[in-house]
């Protein structure tokens, strides 16, 4: 009787413990509540996750977010990795959200780290049957890899021209060059003096072109003046002339219309009208005579002294009581 209610009680313990184990698996799990609180995305990184493995923390601006669920290689791109991650509901996941690999400090473990985008931008929508994906940044380590790497590039090319520069074939020409930069150096101090002397002589040199120059603005200022004398000149001398010209010749006209006049009326008494006509051209002569003499004085004056109509300054006319 004794044997048979000790394994009861033997049972009975290994059943209370099997279930506080199953309850405790259940509660650490939370296979329960995942399906409620938690959703899934996807992230594909083309560079390496060494030191990244599931259950890793995925963080939201430093935050505690979710974690990675699954890891494997990108069965239609062997080039990318496929994440699976598991994050909250309540996370504000929106489309221009980026997902980073980072890494803690020193101990090289890794985690995903996502950084929100704009507040005004959408969520991102995902479900079971359709998970969204969230797009990538490129990791530190991977920036500062590709930034070294093209530092080291151009580091290279440039050690390879400067070699190619200093050669030895190169590095003995600029010491050539050198030694006759100073025998140069060494000609042109020689010539100092003389250099001075042609510099003194360029500014003399300038000094009187100036000169020269302020010279003939001067005579150029002269020539118009005479210009202008010799148009007054000329219009004083030949004004009058041309005056008396026009009066003789409109005297003439006159003349010549009456004499015609006259014989078209067949007025024949050539007496009377040689009478009036002689008075008329005795007086037409003495202007003719008196105009020839004026032009041959003013034609002489400019054969003997044409400098005179250009240079020469007009005499005023007295005024009255002088």
């Amino acid at each position: 009787m004794e044997s048979k209610v000790n394994y009861t009680l033997v049972g009975f313990f290994v059943l209370l413990l099997t279930g506080a184990l199953i309850s405790f698996a259940f509660w650490l799990g939370k296979y329960n509540d995942d399906e409620r609180q938690y959703q899934q995305y996807k992230v594909y990184i083309t560079e390496s996750i060494s030191g990244l493995s599931p259950e890793a923390a995925v963080k939201f601006h430093g935050v505690d977010v979710g974690k990675v669920e699954t890891i494997r290689i990108n069965p239609l791109n062997s080039e990318e990795v496929e994440l699976i991650l598991k994050i909250k509901k309540e996370t504000p996941i929106r489309i221009d959200s980026m997902a980073t690999l980072k890494f803690f400090g020193i101990t090289g473990l890794a985690f995903i780290e996502i950084a929100g985008g704009s507040k005004n931008s959408p969520l991102l929508v995902t479900s079971k049957n359709n998970i969204a994906i969230i797009p990538t940044a490129p990791s530190l380590i991977k920036r500062l890899d590709e930034t070294l790497s093209s530092v080291v590039t151009k580091l290279s090319d440039t050690l390879d021209h400067t070699n190619a520069i200093m050669s030895d074939t190169n590095t003995k020409n600029f010491s050539i060059t050198l030694q006759n930069l100073k025998i140069l150096t060494q000609r042109i101090n020689s010539y100092q003096d003389e250099i001075d002397v042609l510099l003194k002589n360029s500014i003399q040199t300038g000094k009187k072109l100036d000169e020269t120059m302020l010279k003939v603005g001067t005579s150029a200022d002269k020539v118009g003046s005479s210009m202008d004398t010799f148009k007054v000149t000329m219009r004083d001398s030949l004004s009058p002339t041309m005056k008396s010209w026009a009066e003789t010749s409109k005297k003439s006209n006159a003349l010549i219309d009456k004499i015609e006049t006259s014989m078209n009326r067949g007025d024949y008494d050539l007496q009377s009208i040689a009478s009036d006509s002689t008075i008329e051209l005795n007086a037409l002569l003495v202007q003719s005579r008196s105009l020839l003499s004026e032009m041959e004085l003013t034609l002489k004056s400019l054969r003997e002294s044409p400098s005179d109509i250009l240079f020469k300054e007009s005499t005023p006319k007295p005024g009255p009581g002088e």
